[in-house]
């Protein structure tokens, strides 16, 4: 069982609204990364997934902007990271998972 101070590795998977240009888009990317710093995690990788239909519609929306950040940080900070994406206007669904190579290795 991972102690409270443990820096574990982190996966986030998020959708930005559809309706945002590439310039907006990337804000919103340089925010959520920006943010991780902040709490005093590590961006490992982040990858643009492109414009893809939603299985569902959310907030009236049919598709949106992939994005997955792949990142370091302590336990306490994803609950603060999952916040800001909840009260973000402009990403309309987040998850935020233990990277399954970590995972696999406990």
């Amino acid at each position: 069982m991972p102690s409270q101070k443990q820096v574990q590795t982190y996966e986030s998977l998020y959708i930005v609204r559809p309706n945002l240009d590439e310039d907006a888009v990337d804000k919103v990317v340089s925010q959520v990364d920006e943010y991780i710093k902040g709490l005093g995690g590590t961006i490992v990788a982040t990858d643009k997934k492109g414009r893809r239909r939603l299985a569902y519609e959310v907030q009236k929306m049919r598709d949106g902007y992939y994005v997955l950040t792949v990142f370091t940080a302590k336990p306490e900070a994803v609950a603060a990271l999952k916040r800001m994406m909840a009260l973000s206007e402009d990403i309309i669904r987040n998850i935020v998972v233990v990277h399954e190579e970590e995972a696999m290795a406990q």
